[in-house]
């Protein structure tokens, strides 16, 4: 029994070092929805990781000073390595040349054109080409209802329990991977890639920093 519990004591502490390394700081433009599901994957991360994600809200300012804010926010704890962007294309002006300048000041970007619910759609089934966004949001919340018996809220605070329940996050992150490299055959512009996300780089770099031993 002894020998177990040092195991287990040295494979919890593999784990926690593996991720203070580069710790997470996740900042999105959204209040709710993409708030919500990436606190619901916190929650899923055992209690001596969590404070090595960190989810912080940019609202109610110009998209264009995000970078900035990101920037402030890893000067103030240099244990933020890994910082990713979290924003739709939607209305957002310059979003190529937004996605371009967040690279060269080292940070990533999880974006979905037209919006975060094409990554959320990829739980239950492909991601569809659809451009506009109030259109992808009623297309998801027919595929959540179909999926799920639920009506879609933005505000539902158990997004992510609710999609990983009653859908599929490996697939979800297969879908999205082979979205992203079919479409990036013809266009390679984040802005003209329609039905893509690269949200699944992000939630698939969490799960396996999680996960792995």
């Amino acid at each position: 029994m002894k020998r177990a519990n040092r195991l287990n004591t040295k494979r919890s502490e593999r784990k926690r070092v593996l991720l203070k390394a580069g710790a997470y700081l996740i900042i999105t433009d959204a209040e709710k929805t993409e708030k919500n599901y990436f606190e619901g994957i916190k929650d899923s991360i055992p209690d001596n990781l969590k404070n090595n994600l960190q989810i912080k809200i940019y609202s109610n300012k110009s998209l264009s000073k995000i970078i900035d804010f990101a920037a402030e926010q890893r000067n103030k704890d240099e244990r933020f390595r890994d910082i990713w962007l979290v924003f739709d294309r939607d209305e957002v002006k310059n979003f190529d040349k937004l996605i371009e300048k967040a690279k060269e000041a080292k940070m990533n970007v999880g974006w979905s054109n037209p919006c975060f619910e094409i990554w959320l759609m990829s739980y239950f089934q492909n991601p569809k080409n659809i451009y506009d966004s109030q259109k992808c949001c009623e297309s998801f919340e027919k595929i959540f209802k179909e999926n799920t018996n639920k009506k879609y809220k933005k505000s539902e605070e158990k997004i992510y329990n609710i999609l990983c329940e009653n859908g599929d996050e490996n697939k979800a992150i297969q879908r999205a991977r082979e979205k992203y490299y079919q479409i990036r055959k013809e266009y390679s512009q984040p802005s003209k890639m329609v039905g893509c996300t690269t949200v699944y780089k992000l939630v698939e770099e969490l799960k396996g920093k999680i996960n792995r031993e």
